[in-house]
């Protein structure tokens, strides 16, 4: 459907959904912007052109050479936020139509035309000139880079500022292409013939008109293929399209398509997401994407529609991003504020009661949307009942770690999880497959290296949520302290180690040979063998404290472990044990 009131530079063929590709000329293309019927998308970047990238598509449209296709799209009924062009503020017409594809090109020609922007565009007349080819229309491609050259507004040198006036416009040979297709060219003409610096000025008066006349003023008639798509395609194709078209540039997030389209409601999605962080910090620490609490306000929405049909099948809920795009702006406006702060309090719980110290450890930043989205479950108990929602969600947290629930497909999972941790939490139901069909993976830590991340920092978080305590001072690590001591998981038979005592093909980068070191016990371990070193902290410690550490970081504490012996098979089977004896406790 055509914009009200304004000419479509593209239809639709009859029986046909998308639009037939037109060639409208720059000068109509800018009539549109300049009427408030073209604009841009509030989820567009900003102009982020070099003024030479300008100055290269300016010869392009001079040498009437390709510059590539326009995508434009129609507005049905206001449902994008749309924006002005940068440095052509105009006052936008109702349901304008938005520059999917073009914005940088058009942002470029409407400063060089408008004289706009921190550069000033010019045609060097004597250079065009020496282009132009004797008795053709036709330009010497070979001699066109310099024609079009730009001064910065705010140079500091007099050589890369615009002229200062006519004169010394005439005397460098340059035309301002801020007067193509204006009545002025013919005064600038005027004014450049009465100066007393041309021998015979009506030579160079005809000189520079059919300069001007032949190259310069056709610029406002260069022609883009333009395709038009209807107000009826639907937003995620939208999108697709935008990051296909961006694959090298910038994104297009659904959050800021969303953004853009619950303007007209009123809602400021942005403003609501800078709120969120500023109430509740820990979003920013562990790098909370704002789509993922979008995604669990459309588990609750999606749920909702599906309380409403009735349904006899199994209840579901969705967090994919198709329906995320289909978030309308009431959805919106129930379900973000407990979504936001079911996210703070899911991530508290992680934090004090999952050993998840720093984002560094958050096994899956997925899980914090089915989590967030069913927190609302766990406000609504009393007394001895919330203690026993949060141990059934820290139960589900630690199962779906370890039975590596969301490698894959984590959108479908979390809709999953979220209608059974619903039925699980008010007793209607049994608990999600995680739970109900858990098996510890034992096999699986035999071999596991750290390049299983989500495995990795679940062994990582279960050490921490043991009560971990530093090697080097034998206090229990916490947040702060993995930062200022440098704590990080580190190898305990070092990989040098390994390989100079005969172990070259024992596999160091297991899962089972880490453990929270800080920097400097990481430094002292160095090439030697962990029983060497943690002689020195017994020594240091105490023998008493040094088991109270080992004990914490879930490592072998006896005097004939594999620990003591340099015995690294030996110390696997051991640490492993220990392992699952805490995984054990977890999902139990």
């Amino acid at each position: 459907m055509a914009t009200e009131g304004r000419r479509p530079l593209a239809g639709p063929r009859d029986g046909q959904t998308w639009a037939t590709p037109t060639t409208p000329a720059i000068k109509d293309i800018l009539g549109e912007i300049d009427r408030g019927r073209l604009a841009l998308p509030d989820f567009q970047r900003s102009f982020v052109w070099d003024p030479a990238d300008t100055q290269k598509l300016l010869v392009s449209i001079i040498a009437r050479y390709p510059a590539g296709t326009l995508l434009f799209w129609e507005q049905d009924d206001n449902q994008i936020r749309a924006r002005a062009f940068e440095g052509y503020e105009v006052e936008m017409k109702k349901n304008p139509a938005l520059v999917l594809d073009g914005q940088q090109r058009l942002t470029a020609i409407i400063q060089a035309l408008a004289g706009e922007g921190l550069h000033l565009f010019y045609a060097d007349l004597k250079k065009l000139e020496i282009a132009h080819r004797e008795g053709s229309e036709e330009l010497d491609a070979s001699r066109l880079d310099d024609v079009i050259v730009y001064r910065e507004v705010k140079a500091r040198t007099k050589a890369k500022r615009p002229p200062a006036d006519r004169r010394e416009e005439a005397e460098q040979d340059l035309f301002p292409l801020s007067l193509v297709g204006g009545d002025e060219i013919e005064d600038w003409v005027d004014e450049i013939e009465n100066i007393d610096i041309y021998a015979d000025k009506k030579a160079e008066r005809k000189r520079v008109q059919k300069l001007i006349k032949e190259y310069l003023r056709p610029i406002r008639e260069y022609r883009f293929p333009v395709v038009e798509l209807p107000g009826s395609t639907p937003l995620d194709a939208v999108c697709r399209i935008f990051e296909t078209l961006n694959r090298t540039g910038i994104k297009l997030t659904v959050f800021e398509l969303l953004t853009a389209r619950f303007w007209p409601a009123g809602i400021d999605l942005r403003g609501a997401w800078e709120k969120a962080k500023k109430k509740h910090p820990i979003l920013i620490e562990y790098k909370i994407d704002p789509y993922s609490l979008l995604q669990a306000v459309t588990l609750n929405s999606t749920r909702a529609k599906w309380r409403k049909t009735s349904a006899v099948s199994r209840p579901t809920a969705s967090a994919q991003r198709s329906d995320v795009l289909e978030l309308g702006p009431a959805e919106f406006n129930q379900y973000w504020p407990e979504v936001v702060s079911g996210a703070a309090k899911a991530l508290t719980m992680l934090r004090t009661d999952c050993g998840v110290l720093s984002p560094k450890w958050l096994p899956y930043s997925m899980l914090v949307v089915p989590l967030a989205a069913a927190w609302p479950l766990v406000e609504e108990q009393s007394g001895a009942n919330v203690a026993a929602a949060k141990a059934k969600l820290r139960r589900f947290f630690w199962c779906s770690v370890f039975m590596r629930n969301y490698d894959q497909g984590g959108n479908s999972q979390a809709g999953r999880d979220f209608v059974d941790i619903e039925g699980w939490l008010t007793g209607e139901g049994a608990p999600p497959e995680a739970v109900a069909d858990f098996v510890v993976p034992s096999e699986t830590l035999d071999t596991a290296k750290v390049n299983l991340q989500a495995l990795y920092k679940g062994v990582i978080a279960l050490t921490l949520s043991a009560g971990a305590r530093d090697f080097h001072t034998g206090s229990q690590i916490v947040s702060e302290s993995l930062q200022k001591d440098s704590i990080d998981a580190h190898h305990v038979f070092p990989k040098a180690f390994l390989q100079e005592f005969g172990a070259k093909d024992a596999p160091s980068e297991l899962i089972l040979n880490r453990a929270l070191i800080d920097s400097t016990t990481n430094q002292r371990l160095g090439r030697t063998g962990p029983s060497k070193y943690f002689e020195v902290i017994e020594e240091s410690l105490g023998q008493e404290q040094l088991t109270t550490i080992l004990d914490s970081q879930l490592l072998p504490s006896d005097d004939s472990s594999g620990l003591f012996a340099n015995d690294y098979d030996k110390f696997l089977s051991e640490r492993k044990k220990l392992v699952v004896e805490q995984i054990v406790r977890v999902t139990s």
